[in-house]
């Protein structure tokens, strides 16, 4: 079997061609990987952030959940209760101590000359 210059300069191209491919298709890869690369580190910082603002939500939930908690309608009832409780006894003890200041004449004998 023998090859012409023809058959021989076919194969060369065929040959430079594939080579040009697996370059091309290198250089193609490794731009693929740098740009899968970049969009890893955006899904990294776009998850930090996530985790960031479900944190913060949770908190948020939290502190929400506590306020309604002490602004229940039993919590206040209960204050109330308790506030009233405190009224009273304070006007009682304003009425012992009036009663105790009228009950005194306010004059002291001088016991320090006997």
């Amino acid at each position: 079997m023998e090859f012409s210059i023809r058959d021989l300069f076919s194969m060369g191209a065929i040959a430079v061609s594939l080579i040009g491919g697996f370059v091309t298709a290198r250089i193609q890869i490794k731009n693929l990987m740098e740009k899968m690369g970049e969009h890893n580190d955006i899904f990294t910082r776009t998850d930090q952030r996530l985790d960031e603002a479900e944190s913060a939500r949770g908190v948020i939930e939290s502190r929400i959940a506590i306020l309604s908690e002490i602004n229940s309608v039993s919590a206040l009832e209960k204050r109330t209760i308790q506030i009233t409780d405190l009224s009273t006894t304070i006007r009682m003890l304003e009425k012992e101590v009036a009663l105790l200041r009228s009950l005194h004449n306010g004059q002291h004998q001088d016991y320090s000359k006997k």
